[in-house]
């Protein structure tokens, strides 16, 4: 799974179905459920190999907005995952565990760690009120490979109140799982509680191993640090506190993060942590929403950056050796940078007010684009201008152009729009392409049933499918 490294419990169970009535609605539900229909009717026109990229993402959000019973989204699921779909054996066991707990998943009989790559999974079976059970089966697995389906609970359940994580704690503890009942303490919301959990501690030997690896998990629900042992010296204690902000902050942005990428390799803490500061300033007021798209953050965290940092030219050549992973940036070839993304969203920000008929002329070239991105500029110019009188469908088969058509037409706010264009396109790649990436994008305009949080800091693009009670 896709977890960054070193990283009852009995709710009642969903019986009837996903629950559609209770997603609220919006305008861009029937674009959503054209688009995520759109890839589970074409995928098997791929390749084998392409069509298991896609697929699982679509079917979960077919599942949650058109409220597709239990019985109806376990066919789905599990012919996805018979075909080898990335992420739906994930999806299949999330379904099975909803309807039947820790018994009702398949596991591998030769090596049930395996279960710990599938996190909607765990989270379903620990919903279901079976800890226990799961908690014994990790128990009796070698101490070695206790941590790989351990790992992944943490952030499976980061939303659950802390009454539950702490039971859930207690119950590893009483495993022996002390490893997982470090993490769980950790990531609770009340202060007190690795402190409480220290003070009970009946083998403080481990403790100090169990501190460094856990050390930054309080920052995934606003806490600082938990304190060192022994404590650093008075400058590195500081620079520990600056670099545990950022992770604060990449816990509680949408979709994705750069800065804590951006950190490691410049080692620029000072600007970091005052992009970091201004982005959480952002959020904090409501005008960047953890659970929307990354686009804002980008762009408060990329213009904080150049507003500190010394020297703008190296950190876009930073910026440009960092990879996106994602199938958010639709190029026609090559490899997409984080600084090419930021370049796309200066480009949309900037046209955004004439594609909506807010501003009558066109804009100027923003200042911020890259010198890459400058010669791109004037394409992007000319398909908003074609946006309000050409037929669109003229640019659906032209693969440097549709992706701009796209976001354009996200940008404007008409998703019916969109859904249309979007199925007109060709070759069906790019438009399996387009339709997977617009359906998760416009799921964070109107329920963001994709949504987890610290899902930039802990997940890099692996969702969470989820069917609590509750949602």
């Amino acid at each position: 799974m896709r977890l960054l490294p070193a990283l009852a419990i009995g709710l009642s169970l969903l019986t009837a179905g996903a629950q559609a009535e209770d997603l609220p609605a919006c305008p861009a539900k029937a674009a959503i459920l054209t688009l995520a229909e759109t890839v589970l009717a074409d995928r098997e026109k791929l390749p084998r190999l392409k069509a298991r990229g896609v697929g699982a993402e679509a079917a979960y959000l077919k599942i949650r907005y058109r409220g597709l019973a239990m019985d109806e989204a376990a066919v789905l699921a599990r012919g996805l995952s018979d075909a080898g779909v990335r992420e739906a054996v994930d999806l299949a066991g999330a379904i099975d565990a909803t309807r039947g707990g820790f018994d009702a998943v398949p596991k591998d009989a030769g090596d049930p760690a395996q279960l710990g790559a599938l996190i909607s999974t765990l989270r379903a079976i620990l919903q279901h009120g079976d800890g226990e059970k799961l908690l014994a089966m990790i128990a009796a697995l070698p101490p070695e490979r206790q941590v790989r389906i351990s790992q992944p609970i943490v952030p499976a359940i980061l939303d659950w109140p802390d009454e539950q994580k702490a039971a859930l704690a207690a119950s590893a503890g009483r495993h022996g799982l002390f490893f997982l009942q470090a993490g769980l303490v950790a990531m609770q919301r009340d202060r007190n509680a690795w402190s409480t959990f220290v003070a009970g501690f009946a083998q403080p030997e481990k403790l100090r191993d169990m501190t460094q690896v856990w050390s930054w998990a309080p920052a995934l629900v606003g806490n600082p640090a938990l304190p060192r042992v022994p404590v650093l010296n008075a400058t590195s204690e500081a620079m520990r506190r600056d670099i545990h902000i950022v992770s604060i902050v990449a816990a509680r942005e949408p979709e994705r993060d750069f800065l804590m990428t951006y950190l490691n390799q410049s080692g620029d803490i000072t600007a970091t942590v005052k992009a970091a500061q201004a982005l959480l300033a952002k959020i904090d007021t409501g005008g960047i929403k953890p659970e929307g798209t990354l686009d804002a953050a980008w762009l408060v965290a990329y213009r904080a950056l150049r507003t500190t940092s010394e020297n703008a030219d190296a950190l876009d050549q930073q910026l440009a050796s960092i990879p996106f992973y994602g199938v958010r940036a639709q190029r026609p070839a090559g490899d997409v940078s984080v600084r090419d993304m930021i370049d796309r969203l200066i480009a949309i920000e900037a046209l955004t007010p004439f594609v909506k008929g807010e501003a009558a002329a066109v804009p100027d070239m923003p200042a911020d684009l890259s010198a890459k991105f400058q010669s791109e500029w004037p394409l992007w110019l000319e398909l908003a201008g074609a946006l309000k009188t050409a037929p669109l469908a003229t640019f659906g088969k032209d693969a440097g152009k549709a992706p701009i058509i796209a976001e354009l037409l996200l940008a404007v706010g008409e998703p019916a729009r969109l859904a249309d264009f979007v199925l007109a396109t060709e070759p069906v790649e790019m438009r399996l392409a387009l339709a997977a990436d617009l359906a998760m994008r416009l799921d964070r305009t109107c329920a963001s049933v994709l949504h987890h949080p610290a899902e930039a800091m802990l997940l890099a693009g692996q969702p969470i499918f989820k069917f609590d009670p509750a949602q």
